[in-house]
């Protein structure tokens, strides 16, 4: 060992390999160096982490109501009062409505008692003459212009029936009636009716009582007719 290094000529040759020793040296050196930091600063892996899915908890009970405090009810509708019925009333004709023009039934001619009576004379009846004058017509005459008409002294109005409120009939009625000297009403007939109020409008009629229609002054036994304009209440 001595030999080498004061052998004289070979100094160089030393130096050399000392200093290729201490390059491999130091690289080793910064090999293990720059493993262990690269190591130290590598990111570490984290094991998965299991997640579990719980519902949501369920929403709190109202609040109690304050002391006092009353539920509130259903409010109930009143009932609409029951109206009563109104009576129509009877309308005396504006215009008097012409007679009317109806068939006469044939007449049968009496020949005459068989052997003829004494003191009568061909064609006659027996008990009187024909032509011969009378007392006066017999039974209702046709009310006309000429004569006062009856007034109402009093008597019922006609009643809505049930099937006639259900159906709201109105409109006129014409009836024609006989009005007796008296005032009384009977033998009604209806001209133009309305559903379900034809018997309800004569009924009404015939149990009225009028003032006796008037002809020169005189009562008189007529053929009336009656306009009446209902109209439901």
């Amino acid at each position: 060992m001595f030999e080498t290094i004061t052998a004289p000529g070979k100094k160089p040759k030393l130096l050399g390999s000392m200093a290729a020793s201490l390059l491999t040296h130091g690289a080793v050196v910064a090999l293990l160096l720059a493993f262990a930091y690269a190591r130290a600063h590598a990111p570490k892996e984290t094991a998965p982490v299991a997640v579990t899915f719980r519902p949501p908890p369920p929403p709190p009970p109202p609040p109690p109501p304050p002391a006092g405090h009353k539920p509130k009810t259903p409010r109930q509708t009143p009932k609409k009062p029951i109206v009563p019925k109104a009576e129509p009333q009877i309308v005396a004709p504006k215009e008097v409505p012409k007679p009317e023009e109806l068939p006469q039934p044939d007449e049968e001619e009496d020949e005459g008692e068989e052997g003829g009576v004494e003191g009568g004379v061909v064609g006659g009846v027996v008990g009187g003459v024909v032509g011969g004058v009378g007392t006066g017509p017999v039974g209702p005459v046709e009310f006309n212009d000429a004569m006062v008409p009856p007034k109402v002294l009093s008597g019922p109005n006609p009643q809505y029936t049930e099937e006639a409120l259900e159906h709201e009939v109105q409109g006129m009625m014409v009836v024609k009636c006989i009005v007796s000297i008296d005032g009384e009403v009977h033998g009604c007939r209806v001209l133009q009716g309305l559903p379900f109020m034809d018997r309800a409008v004569v009924d009404a009629l015939e149990h009225r009582r009028y003032s006796p229609a008037m002809s020169q002054g005189k009562p008189i036994e007529v053929e009336y007719t009656f306009r009446i304009h209902l109209r439901p209440p």
